[in-house]
């Protein structure tokens, strides 16, 4: 009688299958939950961490681009006051240009308005040669894919400046910087590992994507107007037509698209070599604009830009 006893109670303490699969779905669920968890951490962490870099950059490039203001360029020595300002305009334009690239272009044209080429110039130049290969200018210009080509610049560009003992890449860690197109120029990497875009000069980057170009104030460049008379467009509406540009430092974001246009859709050298030389304001209100977004759609939202950093969100 004993025995019996004892073997009920020995059955009793044992599990039922469907206890075991209760227990095994309840472990699965609590897994997912963590490893969900997980993973969204993670996301923001890269989130953050490309947000800090992208306002870096920017305080690294604001500091270049506002000393242009008051830069000294050889000055002309014809024509009257406005004639000579407007001299001026001209080749602090060109010096931004060619100090601040942003694309291949702006180091395969030389001065247009400058009587010799910056040496800054003609460093970026030297660097391209070295880290493709090429045996001079035209075959590292070939060699250089340009896929990334406006991260590449910001890179060059970053290397370039010096504070005392600190270089600009020196707030970058090494694994943020790369060369995912694997044509030996460097790229300034996001969170997610992809190259960060700048745009110097991005006159379609207005709307719903910046609050920072307020086309109610005119070029600081040009106080005077010189170069656009000061134009408001329509008439006394106070909307100017050459308006305050500041630089664009985008990362594509989560889904790794960038949804602005950085790059012209068609040939730019006409914005380089047309009239007026190294224009700011090319193809403004229209699609070779750079910096053109689909205000239409909510896609592009998920890039992380200086303009949304600095202001504190979008219109």
């Amino acid at each position: 009688m004993m025995k019996r006893i004892q073997r009920n109670q020995t059955h009793k303490q044992a599990f039922t299958l469907v206890e075991l699969l209760v227990v095994m779905a309840v472990l699965v669920l609590l897994s997912s939950l963590v490893l969900s968890a997980l993973a969204g951490a993670a996301e923001q962490a890269r989130e953050n961490r490309t947000r800090s870099q992208i306002q870096k950059i920017h305080e690294l490039l604001m500091s270049r681009y506002e000393d242009y203001r008051y830069r000294r360029v050889p000055p002309s020595k014809s024509g009257n006051v406005r004639a000579r300002q407007g001299d001026r305009v001209d080749k602090i334009r060109e010096l931004m240009r060619m100090e601040m690239p942003n694309h291949k272009l702006d180091l395969s044209i030389g001065v247009q308005i400058l009587a010799t080429s910056p040496s800054l110039w003609n460093r970026y130049r030297r660097t391209v040669i070295r880290r493709t290969g090429g045996a001079d200018w035209a075959a590292a210009v070939d060699l250089w894919a340009g896929t990334n080509q406006e991260s590449e610049c910001l890179y060059m560009i970053l290397e370039s400046m010096q504070d005392g003992d600190t270089n600009g890449l020196d707030f970058f860690r090494e694994s943020e910087i790369g060369d995912t197109d694997g044509d030996g120029m460097l790229e300034v990497l996001d969170g997610w590992g992809r190259p960060i875009a700048w745009i110097r000069w991005a006159p379609g980057f207005l709307g719903a994507r910046s609050n920072l170009h307020n086309t109610n104030s005119p070029d600081p460049f040009d106080p005077l107007g010189v170069r656009d008379g000061r134009v408001q467009d329509p008439p006394d509406s106070g909307n100017y037509v050459h308006f305050p540009l500041f630089p664009v430092v985008v990362s594509a974001g989560p889904d790794g698209v960038f949804d602005v246009a950085t790059r012209f859709l068609t040939d730019p050298s006409d914005a380089i070599t047309g009239t007026p030389r190294n224009n700011p304001y090319y193809g403004v209100g229209t699609a070779a604009a750079l910096g053109v977004v689909d205000t239409a759609s909510s896609a592009h939202y998920d890039n992380i830009t200086n303009h949304q950093l600095i202001i504190g969100g979008n219109d």
